[in-house]
Formats: C-alpha cells, structure tokens, sequence
C-alpha cells in the first residue's frame, strides 16, 4: 500500500512531500490498530525517514484519541492506547502519557476513584482529582505513598506540588482526628519550608500530648508557625513559644540530673507538690487554690508565705510593694503559683549546688558551646521572670555572672559575664565579683583578661555617669565594645579621672598596679618556666644567676631563641652581658639542633659585641666549644673556624695583646692566624658534604693533624668525594712554605688511591661473585673490566708514569683469580669470543702503557717492554682467531703468562709467553710461529746480551725443561707442564728439521738425567717410563697419568731404529740388548724391580745386567726366591715377575720381528705377496692351537719357583688362579710338562682334586689322565669328600678341558663319572631350591653373593654344556633323564617318551640365550676362574649345535 502511495505522490500530488505522505500513512495504521506494520514504518523506509520528535507526536496523539474515545475503564481502546505508546518506550514524553492512563485506569480506582476519560479531560487542575482521592472514602488519606505516586503520575512532580499534596494529606488527617500522621507530616513539611501549614503546625504544637512529640518538636513547629503565620497571630504564639521554651529547659534539667522538683514544706506542716500533674498541666493551670484544696486556712497561709518568701530570694520588686494584694495576685496568675511552688525552689537548689557547675550541657550562648547545668538553671529563672515582668535581684545576676566566668574561661566568656554584671542595681557589687575572680584565677591570660574586663566595667560605670536612662546605656555599651576593648587614650582618661569618683579611680590604680606585676612575672614564666617569680623579684642574685644559667644550657637540647629575652634580663637583673653572651653562644654552638643559619640569625645583632671580647671568645671556642663538637659535623666546625679567624683578625686590626694561648704552627710560616683560619674554614666547608669525614682527624687548632690525615682522606675517597678531596689536600699542602712535613699526602695519591680502590673493588668481586658457568658471564665480565679501567684512566694520567705503569699492569693480573674456579675453558666458538675480546683490551692496553713510555723519559731505563708484549699478544689473537690454539689452550696460556708478571725486558717477555704456550698444551707449531715473529718485530729491542734461550727453539725448549727437572729432583714439580711440553712435540707437523733437533735435544736432555746415578730411583724411573712412553715402547707398569695426558712422538720409534740400524752396520756382532732403547727398558725395569724387592729386603739391588738376557734374569730371580718366606714377599715376587714380562715377552718379540725382516729372508717383496694369503688361509686352524698350546713361557722357572713357594705357604688356590689368569695372555704356558708333572705329584700329596684341577688348566694330557686315576681311585677308597658336593669348579674346569667324553667312553672313571652326575643333580637340586625361595619371596635364608655367582654360572653354562657333552657321548637317555627332573615334569606324562622333545626344547632355548642375550665378566666377579668360564662360554655354541644335530639323528 505504500508503494501505491508513492506512486499516486508522483502521479497526481507531486507538491506533497514524501515525509507528509509517510506521516499521514502511519497515522492511518495507527488508527487501524497496525501496531506491529506501524512500528516498522515508523522507523523510515528506504527513501525517507522521520524525525523522533514528529514519530513520537504521531504515537501520542493517536493514543489520546484511543484513550478519550474510551466508554469505560475496561474498555478495549485503553488498551490500544496502551499499546499505541509502547511503540516507543524510552521516549520521556510517551512515558508521560503512559504513566497519565496508568494513573486513571489503574491507581485512582484503586483509591476509590473512578473518572471516565472525558471526564478527566475536564478536570483542569490535577490537585482537585487528588482531593478527590484523598477524601473519596475513610482512611484514604492513609495511603500517603499511593496519593504522591498518583500525583507525580498525573504531572504534579515538582517539589511544591509534593508538598501541597502533603499538606492535603496533613489538613485532611488532622480533620479525621489522626493527630500523629498529621504531626508527622508537618515535621517533614517545616523542614521543607512549606509555609501554608503554619496554622496546623501551631494547632499541633499547642494540642494533646503525641507519641514521639517532645518540647523540642512542639517548639519546632511553633517556631516555624512564628516564622510563616499572619501578624495577629504573632503574639499568641510567641507567648506559647515561651512557655514551650521554659518547659523544655525543665525537662532538660530534670533528665541531665535525673531529679524533679522537690516536695515543698511549711513550717508545721506538710503540704506537697501535687503528683498528679505535668508540667504542661501545671503551666496551664489557672487556679491555684484548686491545688489545695482539702487543708485548713492556716495551712494554705503558710503555704502562700513559704512561696513568697522564695520569690523574693530571686525578684527585687514584690507585686505587694507597688499596693498590689499577694494573694490577689497568686490567685489571678495561676501558671505564676505553680511554677513558684514546684519549679522555683528546686532551680534555686541547683543554682546553689557546686556539683551542677561540674556539668555541662549544650548551651544557649553565643560563642559558648557548653555551660554548666548550674548556669542553665539561673537562666531559666530569669527566662521566668521575664516572663512574668519581674526584675531580679543582683544576686541573681551575679551567680549567672559567676557561672559563666568559671575558670577555665575565655575571653569572650568574661565579656559575657561582664555584660551581665552591668545589669546590676548596685555596681559595687560587680566589683565584688570582679575581684573574687581575681583571687581565685591562676592563669596569666585569665587574670589579665579579668583585668581588662574589671578596667573596662570601671570605665564604664564612669562613663555611664552621663547616661540618663537604659537606651544611653546600651549605646555606650555597645560603642565600648566595638572598640575591642581597647584601653581608652590618655585624653579620655583624664577627662574620666576628672568625673569619676574616688572609688573607681583608687580601684583602676589597683588593678593596673596588679597588672603590672602580673605582666612582670607572666614574662618571666614565658622566658623561664616554673621560675620562682617572688624570689626573681626580690633580686637574689644566685638563684638569679643559677636559674639563667640552667636556661641557657637548654638551648642545648631545645632551640629556644631567647637571646634578647636573656639580654633583657641580664641588663634589668644587673647579670654580666659578655658572659650571659658568651654561655649562651657556646651552647648553641655545641648543640646539634642548632644551624649555622640559625646560630647566625640568632646573634646576628650582638656579633659585634662577641668580636669586641674578641679574647675571651677565642678562649670558649678553644677550650669548651671546639673539643665537643663532634669531628664529623664539618659545618659547625667551618663556622668555628670562620669565628676564630675573625677574632684574630679583630685582635690584629686593634693590635691588642693576646691574652689567651697562642697555638703552636711550627710549620706555618707565611701565614698569619686569621689566614690560617680562613683556609681551615674553607676547605672545611668544601668537604662538608661527605658524609662521616672527621675534620679533626684532618686539622686541628694547631695546625694539619699528620697521624691521621692521609687515613682519614683515603678512608672516604670515592666517586663522589675524590675532586673535592683532591682539591682540599693540594689546598692544605700549600700551606706549608718550604719543606713539606713527613705524614703529608699530595693530590697526587688521593687519585692514586681512587684509582686501586676501584682495582681492588673489581678483585673482590671477582674472587666473590664471580663464576665462570656460561660466556655471557665471562664477557661481562671482561665489559667491566674495561669500564673500570676507562673510568680510572682519567686518574691514572694524573700520577706519576711509574706508578701509572704500575696500575696498568694490574688490569692484566685482574683475572688470576678465576683460575681458582675455572682452570679449563670448553673449546667452543662462544669461549673463543670472549678470549678475542679480552685479548684485544689488552693489545689496546699496552699501546696506552707504550705510549705514557713514550712521552716521559724518565721511564726509558724502566726494564718492561710493553711493546713486546704487545707483538706476542696480537700474533697470539691471530692464532686463537685461526683455531690454531684451543680457548682452553689460550686461558691456560694467558693464566700461565699472568702469574710470572709482567716485568722484564723484551727477551724475558718472549721467554715467559713461550713457555705459558708450552705449559698450556699448545702445539709446536704455533709456538713456533709466536717465537720467530716475536724475535723479528722486537729484534731492535733485544739487548746484544740477551738469554741463550732465545737463540733458537731448541735453546728455549732446554731453558723451560731444565727448571721442570730440578724441581723433579727436590720433589716440587707439576706434572702437567711437563706432559704438555712433551706433547707439544708428539705430531709430525711444521718444520721438521726444527722439531727433530728440538726432540733431539730433549730427548738427551732427559735421557742424560735419566742416567745420573745420584738421583733417587723413584727419580729415574720417572725419567725412564717419560722416554720409554714417548717413545711409543708400552710396558706393563705406566701410571694412568702418563697413558692420559702424554702423546707418544710419532715416527721417534722408528728415527731411533735407524740409528740403531745405523750404529749394528758399523759395529757388526754387537747383541741387540745393547742398543739404547733396549738399554732404557732394562734400566727402568731393574729400578722398578729394585722398588719392589726392598719388601723383601732393603739391600738388595737389581741392575740392569741382571736382566741382560733370560738366564740372568732367572738367576737373580732364584736369589730373591730364596730369600722371599712371608706371603708379602710372594706377592713382591709377583709383582717383579709381571714387570719382567713385559721386558723379555716384548724383546722376544722384537727379536722374531728383526728376524722375519732380516735382509736375508726378505719375503716383504712384491713377488711373495701372491698367494701367500691363500697359503694361510688353507693351514689348519688346530695346527695354530696347537703350536700356541705348545709355547713356553721364557721365566717358565721363575713361575716353577712362584707355584712350589705358594704351595709351602698353603695358597694352594692362588695357583689356579695364576694358571688362569696366564690363558687371557699370549706370553705361553707358565710351566712346561716336566714342571707340571712335579707341581702335580707335589699338590696330590696335598689334595688329588686341587692337582687335577691344575692339570686341567694346563695343555699336557698324560698327566690330565695320571690325575684323573688318582681321583678315581680316591673316590673309590673314599667316597665323596665333605666339600665335594660344592666344587662347581672341577665342573667347570673338565667341561673346559674337554675330558667329559673321556670319562663317558671309558669305563674306568666310572666312579669319577658318578660324582660328576651327581654334582650335577646336587647344583640342580639347589638352583631350583634357590629360585622357588626368589618365587615365593621368603626374604630369611636368601643366598650370599658367591652362592647367587656360582648357581647362575652352572644355570647358564655348565648345565647346558654338559648336557650336550651327554648327548655327544651317546648318554642321550641320561641327559633326558636330567632334563625331565631339571624341568619338573609332571609324573602322568611318564608313559610318554617326552626326553627327546625335552632336551631339544632345552637346548635350542639356551642357544638363543646366547645369541641374543650378553654375558660378560661383570657377571662372574666372584668366579675366580674367570678365563676359564670365558673360554667355556666361548665353546657353547658349537657345542650345543653339535649336540641338537646329534639328537636331530637319534631315536630318543
């Protein structure tokens, strides 16, 4: 439809916009009730929109034509209203009109109004529907909440709409009798301000009794009816209000005092204060007879009497004075009676009572916060009497004068008091009053303000002698105290002098006379508190003197500045000036509250008068202000200083004599004292700002303190100190005409000592803090170093150049303390980072130290060469740039340089680096390369004597080892430096000439040392295993040192084999034991012997021709046996023994080697080589065997003489287990066959098992057989020993010697046999003992180590090895029969023939044990045969597979 409106807009009304068009639209939606389509239209189409306000008008107006269409409340149009104006909300003016129907529809029928819309529409005023509400039906008013919700609905929210209608509610209540909603709501509509409820809130306030309604809240509301009401009413209420108000103050009394009033008596008889009545009841009564009623004529006159004999303590005039009847009058004013004879007598009783002026209570005066309830109580029997138009006594006004003045009291107290006491018939009785308060007042302000007050009110009286009448009096009143009270001039003081009386003038003198010695001893109190005034007054000297004295010395402890008030009582007291002056400066002096500036301001106007005594200032100073100073106060010492210098000064320009002691300045000779001073006081002044600086210890009244100066300086230099410090020295120095005093520092040093303290700061923390776990650490580190060395190198110039040198060089030793924690850098790129870097500060650092060399010459003849340094540092970076030196061997190179210093001339600094290089590990090489380059650049700087060492390498390397060996010889050496400089020559690189001469040299050098025979052996051995290890020549005995940090020289073997070579061609038929190499094994072996054999006996000596060959070598060894009868010197004997293997094992070996390559039998040629590796291949494995088999050992004898020695000492064990050892060794049988049998026939008379048992172990079958019919034969005689059931061994040894198939084959071992079955069953039985107890965790009888050892080597090997050995001997049924039991075979399965299946399952598993599974030696540590199970284990494969190939054919 609207799309047709638009196209009949452009069609036939193109004048008509399209915003008229949309409006007039959606106004006909409205009214079709099309809520939903008109909301949607509301909000704009595509090609137009309208504005909110024109919308929200559309909204509005089509509800009120819903609304007003209305026939009734119920009808449907309200609710299109409604939802008319929910098309928009939040709109305020839709809301408005919501809350309008809202309020018709809903709240007004609820409060029992029913409009129809028309009806409302007429209505103009929203108030009357309001009234209407309120008066629509009983108790409607109650609903207070509702009536404003519904006014504010219908528009009435202003502030004075809410009120009028409360008012409404307020008028309408009081009509319906509820007085309390009424009070309530005029309480809420007074503090509003709403006027029109004036006359309600008087009704009110002057009606019954209500609940919450006190004196306070009646008083409240009259007192806004007196604010609000017509003039009138003025009158009334304001009478009311008085009542009220004395009311209120009664109650108020009453409850602070928790008493009411008294019973009243009249003599002879007993009349009491009704009970029954209120106070407001008896305010209002009218009649007093009424009251009592019921007692004789008598009785009431007394009664009348008792209660005017009270009034008249208070009134001045009776109604009976002026012709009035008392009685007519009592009757006439009713409220006047009561309150006379209820109220008065017990206000009067309180007025009186001393306690009611204790307490105190909010009060009604101006300025008075507080007053006393005594206070209270009078002026509410003057508010009476006012009330009633009677004037009071004086007495009256005077106890309110006095209660008001009570000390602790004000000012503007006593001018209130005051202002009472001129209300008084009889003035005199002011002054009365007046001076009781003079009396009674000890404070000083107080007194002079009662003074000032009794002045005035005499003033006053005097004045008012003119006045005719109260309006005069009040405005004289008033004009003296807009004066503030100020005392009258002279002329008005004459002029009153002239008209005042006698009395007035004679009481004035009085009270100034007063004033004056008040004011006299007020100032003292302020000057001196807690002085006796009286006896300052009376001018006692000594206590005069004593007490200013003792407050002088408080200034000391609290900054006073009293010096004019001291002054003041020194001129008026007769004290001596100069002194009261120079106490008081002297305590302010030594006090440390006091500043410089104060102190200055304090005496600012007496400093000359202190510099006119200029002697006795001097003499303080000297003797009682200077020495309790405090040293570190610089400020007040500088002031000191400044005030001597200026008496001195004073003292010259008058030229007066010196009368105090002159100070001793031996060495002050230019200048005067007040100079002297002056520079004290400056330089005292430029220091003053380091904290803890004790000047004293710097300078004292006679002069330069030397005992102390220079610690005193050097304890507080640092960054922020050093310039003023510097400059105080050169300052203090130059004081001194000639010759400077011993103990005396120059600028010089203060810079000097800066410069280390940062040094050794840096130390410290290094040596503390410092760790070197990443290089990030390291480089910052080194970052501080440099910053350090750049922030004193400003004070290292200011020195002299040896000093500065000295300074220099310590930045380079800065680091010696890290190699306490780390002495080896890892070699990674990061760590060679670091050591560029702080290479590179150091090249820069030695170009300064060149440079300060080169610019004084003071330092040419100095022996340190910075310049060479500098050439060895940057070849040095070059290298360590190149990888050619590790970062571990460029630390430990720097680190080794380092701790020899950095003196010495150039040739002493090549010398050093080179050898740190050595001593570091580097290569020969790079040493090569930093030694030549060095000797080049720094050739002019060597001197024409330099050291021999420096001529070449070889020199070098010969001065670095020569100082190496004599330390070796006095047992204080490094081992280290010595492997690295022979492993500085281990590789084949670089030149090579060079390095041969340079091993040459060294090689004699410690070959020759090697040879002196009057070192200690231990000496020579050392020097012999050196030569025999670098020489690649291993023999049994190397320490683990040597193996580990020593590289043999490659190629050296060979260079000495060519000489030897070289040496046998020229001397033809000389042995080969007689070269040198040969010779230095045979030394070294015979020391090591001798070592060995002094276990034996000390005397015994064993030279190297004592090991020539193998004969003399058995020889000697006889001779040592025959000495050795102790098990330690077996075990020596056994230990020469080893050391000679090696010896004779390598010689025969070199000897077979020099006969396969003699020149002769030559089959190295290129012609044999083809098919000799065939050849090989095709001899016979067993020929092999057995050739080794057959090999003898060469100190076979020696070993004969070890065994029988063993034996006699019953180790018969100890001979298995050297047997079994000697398999693992190519070196052949200890023994041969002969030796055996001997051995054998010895230990069978011993025990037959231990004999077979060695000959198991050895290669010989006829004796292996001879023991075995012995043991069968022993057996058969014996039977099994008590320890043979556990001999797992001579298992394992015949299992290894392969003579289980003998004892299988041939019948006469069965016996033997037998045993072995049986041992094999007897371990079986305790393996599976062994294991049931692991399965079931019986943690008691668990078995030792050796048993687990020895029951896991018959598991793993000798069970299946015999059971293969079975089933190669054709024992297949026994071997079953052994297995079935081993696996615990359940008994049904004994019909069926599972053996086979059994061993072969077996078998095949504990070969795949083998292949998969390792075993080593770390398995048998307790085996003591443990070759002899390797060569076992090694057997099983091959043995098991023969055996399963065996059963694979067999019909078990």
């Amino acid at each position: 439809m609207w799309h047709d409106m638009q196209s009949l807009q452009k069609i036939s009304f193109p004048f008509l916009d399209l915003e008229y068009m949309l409006m007039e639209f959606c106004r006909g939606l409205l009214k079709a009730g099309k809520f939903s389509l008109a909301r949607n239209y509301l909000k704009g189409t595509g090609s137009v929109s309208l504005p909110s306000e024109k919308a929200e008008d559309l909204v509005i107006k089509a509800a009120r034509e819903y609304f007003f269409s209305a026939s009734s409340l119920a009808s449907s149009e309200i609710w299109k209203a409604k939802e008319c104006l929910n098309l928009f909300p939040n709109s305020r003016n839709v809301k408005a009109e919501a809350d309008l129907i809202d309020a018709l529809a809903v709240k007004l029928p609820n409060l029992g109004v029913t409009l129809l819309p028309m009806q409302f529409r007429q209505i103009k005023d929203p108030m009357e529907i309001i009234k209407m509400a309120i008066t629509s039906q009983p108790g409607a008013y109650l609903h207070v909440g509702e009536l404003i919700e519904v006014a504010k609905l219908l528009g009435l929210n202003s502030f004075r709409d809410i009120s009028t209608v409360e008012e409404a509610i307020a008028r309408e209540a009081a009509v319906a009798g509820d007085l309390q909603l009424a009070f309530d709501l005029c309480l809420v509509l007074t503090r509003k301000g709403h006027g029109q409820i004036w006359d309600l809130c008087a009704a009110i306030a002057r009606g019954p009794a209500l609940e919450n309604m006190d004196v306070s809240s009646r008083k409240q509301l009259l007192g806004f009816a007196l604010s609000h009401c017509d003039e009138e009413s003025i009158g009334e209420l304001l009478h009311a209000w008085k009542d009220l108000d004395l009311q209120g103050q009664c109650e108020t009394l009453m409850l602070l005092t928790g008493t009411d009033a008294p019973n009243f008596s009249v003599q002879g008889s007993s009349i009491t204060s009704p009970s029954g009545y209120s106070t407001q009841d008896m305010v209002g009564l009218k009649d007093c007879p009424g009251l009592v009623e019921g007692i004789s004529n008598d009785d009431q006159e007394l009664h009348v009497n008792s209660i005017k004999n009270t009034i008249c303590t208070v009134v001045k005039t009776l109604p009976a004075d002026n012709g009035t009847n008392w009685e007519s009058f009592l009757g006439e004013n009713g409220k006047f009676f009561s309150f006379a004879a209820s109220k008065l007598p017990w206000l009067l009783e309180l007025s009186r009572n001393q306690e009611s002026g204790k307490k105190l209570i909010s009060g009604s005066f101006p300025r008075k916060q507080f007053v006393s309830l005594k206070t209270t109580a009078i002026v509410t029997i003057l508010s009476w009497l006012a009330r009633n138009d009677f004037a009071p006594k004086d007495d009256l006004i005077a106890s309110l004068a006095k209660s008001i003045m009570e000390p602790p009291v004000t000012e503007e107290e006593d001018i209130t008091g005051c202002s009472f006491l001129l209300n008084l018939t009889d003035a005199f009785n002011g002054v009365t009053v007046i001076e009781e308060q003079l009396r009674t007042r000890e404070e000083y302000q107080e007194i002079c303000n009662i003074m000032n007050m009794g002045m005035i009110y005499s003033l006053l009286h005097s004045c008012g002698v003119d006045c005719g009448g109260p309006a005069q009096r009040r405005e004289l009143l008033w004009r003296k105290f807009k004066e503030k009270h100020m005392p009258p001039s002279s002329d008005e003081m004459n002029k009153i002098d002239k008209v005042q009386s006698t009395f007035w003038r004679e009481w004035k003198l009085k009270l100034e006379e007063k004033k004056c010695a008040a004011d006299r001893s007020r100032v003292l109190e302020q000057i001196i508190p807690g002085v006796e005034t009286a006896r300052f007054l009376s001018g006692d000297v000594n206590y005069i003197k004593s007490v200013v004295f003792t407050l002088i010395d408080s200034v000391k402890l609290e900054k006073k500045q009293i010096l004019k008030d001291l002054l003041q009582l020194a001129d008026t007291y007769g004290l001596n000036r100069a002194e009261v002056v120079l106490r008081y400066l002297s305590s302010i002096l030594v006090s440390e509250i006091w500043t410089n500036d104060d102190i200055t301001a304090e005496i600012s106007e007496v400093k000359e008068e202190i510099l006119g005594f200029a002697p006795q200032t001097i003499k303080t100073i000297s003797l009682f202000v200077y020495p309790a100073v405090d040293g570190c106060n610089k400020l007040r010492l500088a002031y000191l200083y400044s005030l001597l210098s200026d008496c001195y000064l004073q003292l010259e320009e008058s030229k007066d004599s010196l009368s105090v002691i002159q100070p001793d300045l031996p060495h002050v000779l230019s200048l005067g004292l007040p100079q002297f001073y002056k520079i004290i006081e400056q330089e005292c002044r430029r220091v003053s700002f380091i904290k803890n600086l004790n000047f004293k210890n710097i300078a004292g009244l006679s002069g330069l303190n030397l005992q102390s100066f220079s610690t005193e300086v050097y304890t507080h230099v640092n960054e922020y100190s050093l310039e003023a410090l510097a400059k105080m020295v050169q300052i203090l120095a130059g004081i001194y005409a000639d010759q400077v005093p011993e103990g005396l520092i120059s600028w010089q040093d203060v810079h000097k000592y800066y410069a280390l303290s940062m040094l050794d700061t840096l130390k410290s923390k290094i040596r503390t803090d410092f760790n070197m776990k990443s290089p990030e650490n390291f480089q910052d580190l080194i970052v501080q170093i440099e910053q350090t060395y750049d922030f004193s190198k400003m004070h290292i110039k200011l020195l002299e150049p040896l000093e500065a040198l000295d300074i220099m060089k310590q930045y380079f030793i800065v680091i010696i303390p890290l190699y306490s924690s780390c002495k080896s850098l890892p070699d990674n790129s990061a760590w060679q980072d670091c050591l560029i870097f702080l290479v590179n500060f150091w090249i820069r650092l030695t170009e300064e130290m060149q440079e300060l060399m080169c610019s004084e010459n003071s330092v040419e003849n100095l022996r340190f060469n910075p310049e060479c340094i500098m050439s060895c540092l940057k070849i040095f970076m070059r290298l360590v740039m190149e990888d050619s030196i590790s970062p571990s061997q460029a630390w430990a190179t720097i680190l080794g340089y380092l701790n020899c210093g950095l003196c010495g001339d150039c040739a002493l600094v090549i010398f050093a680096f080179c050898r740190a290089m050595v001593f570091s590990g580097c290569g020969f090489v790079t040493l090569s390369e930093v030694f030549h380059e060095t000797l080049s650049q720094c050739q002019t700087s060597l001197a024409p004597a330099a050291d021999p060492g420096l001529q070449d390498l070889p020199h070098l390397y010969l001065s670095i080892l020569e100082p190496i060996l004599q330390d070796i010889v006095h047992g204080f050496y490094e081992d280290q430096n010595l492997y690295n400089l022979l492993s500085s020559l281990s590789y084949l690189v670089g030149d090579l000439d060079e390095l041969t001469k340079v091993r040459q040299v060294v090689w004699e050098r410690i070959a020759s040392f090697s040879e002196n025979l009057q070192l200690p052996s231990q000496v020579r051995v050392y020097a012999l295993e050196l030569m025999q290890f670098i020489s690649a020549r291993n023999i049994k005995g190397f320490s683990s040192g040597l193996q580990s940090h020593v590289l043999p020289w490659e190629g050296w073997d060979e260079m000495l084999d060519i000489d030897r070579k070289t040496e046998n061609a020229d001397n033809q038929g000389v042995q080969d034991q007689t070269n040198g190499s040969s010779r230095f094994t045979s030394t070294l072996v015979a020391l090591i012997s001798s070592q060995l054999v002094a276990v034996i006996s000390p005397d015994i000596q064993i030279t190297s021709d004592d090991l020539l060959n193998t004969e003399s070598a058995v020889s000697c060894f006889l001779k040592l046996s025959a000495a050795a009868c102790k098990d330690s010197h077996v075990d020596s004997l056994l230990s020469i023994l080893e050391e000679w293997e090696g010896l004779f094992v390598t010689r025969g070996n070199e000897v077979a080697s020099r006969n396969i390559s003699d020149p002769g039998n030559n089959w190295s040629n290129d012609e044999w080589d083809e098919g000799w590796e065939t050849f090989q291949e095709d001899e016979p494995l067993e020929n092999e065997k057995k050739e080794a088999s057959c090999s003898i050992h060469p100190l076979h004898q020696c070993w004969v003489e070890i065994f029988q020695k063993l034996i006699t000492l019953s180790r018969l064990r100890d001979v298995l287990i050297l047997i079994d050892h000697s398999l693992s060794k190519c070196n052949g049988v200890l023994i041969n066959e002969d030796e055996a049998g001997t051995l054998s026939q010895i230990l069978v008379g011993k025990d037959c098992f231990l004999a077979l048992k060695m000959v198991l172990l050895l290669p010989y079958e006829a004796k292996r057989l001879q023991c075995l019919s012995l043991v069968e034969e022993k057996l058969k005689q014996e039977g099994i020993p008590e320890t043979g059931s556990q001999d797992h061994e001579l298992l394992l040894l015949l299992l290894s010697s392969e003579v289980i198939p003998t004892l299988i084959s041939q019948s006469s071992y069965g016996t033997l046999f037998s045993y072995i079955c049986y041992l094999v069953g007897n371990f079986s039985h305790q393996f599976q003992e062994a294991k049931l107890l692991r399965l079931t965790k019986k943690g008691k009888n668990e078995l030792s180590k050796n048993e687990k050892d020895y029951l896991f080597l018959f598991r793993r090997i000798i069970f299946p090895c015999f059971l293969s050995e079975l089933i190669k001997g054709d024992q297949q049924i026994l071997a079953g029969f052994i297995v079935t039991k081993f696996m615990h075979t359940n008994p049904s399965l004994s019909l069926v023939n599972i053996a086979g299946a059994s061993i072969s399952r077996f078998l095949k598993k504990e070969l795949h044990s083998l292949e998969h599974e390792k075993f080593g030696v770390e398995e048998m540590r307790s085996e003591a045969l443990t070759n002899t199970v390797l060569r076992l284990r090694d057997k099983m494969t091959i043995l098991i597979q023969s055996a399963l190939s065996v059963l694979s054919t067999s019909n078990i």
